[in-house]
Formats: C-alpha cells, sequence, structure tokens
C-alpha cells in the first residue's frame, strides 16, 4: 500500500492491485445514453494534466467511473459528480455520508472545476472489486462538448 495525502484526507491504496482491475475490465464502463453520459464520455478525455497525473498516480482510469450525476449546466459547460473505486483504505480525513450537504467541506481541489473527497463506505462496488476498497467522490464542471444543445441548462 502506498500513502497519499490530500488536502484533509490520508489514504493507503494499493496502487497497482487498482490499476490491475480497471485494466482487466475493458470499455466502455459508460453505458448510460443520456446526453450527460455521453458528454462526459467525451470531456473526459480532455481532463487537465493535474487532473490526469493524479488517476494515473492513484491507478484509475478516468473512463471508468462507477457512477455519474448531473446537476446544472450552461450552452458550454455541464456540472455534476460521481464516484470511482479504490483498492485500499482512507486512514484520516474520510467525507462520510450525512456529514455535509452538497459539496463536502475537506474537499481537495485538484484544478479548476475537479474536486474530490474520499470515503470507505463504497457504493455500487462490483462483486469482484478487490478489498479493501474505499470511494472516490469527485464534483466537476466539464465542457459541453456535443453537437447537440445541452438539456441540462436551467431557466
Amino acid at each position: 500500500m502506498t500513502e497519499f495525502t490530500f488536502g484533509n484526507c490520508r489514504l493507503a491504496v494499493d496502487v497497482e492491485a487498482t490499476r490491475a482491475y480497471y485494466a482487466a475490465h475493458p470499455l466502455p464502463w459508460i453505458t448510460c445514453d443520456c446526453a450527460g453520459c455521453r458528454n462526459f464520455a467525451k470531456a473526459v478525455r480532455g481532463l487537465p494534466q493535474a487532473v490526469k497525473d493524479f488517476f494515473a498516480d492513484l491507478g484509475l482510469d478516468p473512463e471508468k467511473p462507477g457512477e455519474l450525476m448531473y446537476y446544472t449546466g450552461t450552452e458550454k459547460d455541464l456540472s455534476g459528480g460521481g464516484w470511482y473505486h479504490l483498492v485500499g483504505t482512507v486512514l484520516e480525513g474520510s467525507s462520510q455520508p450525512g456529514d455535509y450537504e452538497g459539496f463536502p467541506p475537506g474537499w481537495h481541489e485538484l484544478a479548476e472545476g475537479f474536486s474530490v473527497g474520499f470515503k470507505n463506505q463504497c457504493d455500487l462496488l462490483p462483486d469482484d472489486f478487490p478489498r479493501p476498497c474505499c470511494q472516490m467522490e469527485f464534483e466537476h464542471v466539464m465542457p459541453w462538448v456535443l453537437e447537440e444543445p445541452n438539456p441540462y441548462i436551467d431557466e
């Protein structure tokens, strides 16, 4: 296990086991056909370098989220969130459900429009995911890259 510190969170992650799990499960992981998921699948390839490096350091594949959700957008962007699973554990600073409303305190901003928080409780965990495991939740604002109107615009 490799220890990482992000903001107030300290993690122990088995980077190679995490990387191996994602490598053994080929694309596509985003199977929903809603506009938000189709946009995420394209926009995630253009993440800022700091976010790409963060994912690589933890052994995560940004194209393989465990869950995605969307909140609101403009003609040019879409905000949302979701999570990824890691082989490892949160040692300190876990963002537990009920500890926050909306954007949890203690989340770590990786780049403008992309922040992460961690918890030991895993939601929608695949049965074959290695243990111990923890969950990296994320909030994002990504560009709207589809050649169709963004249906998430609040008017």
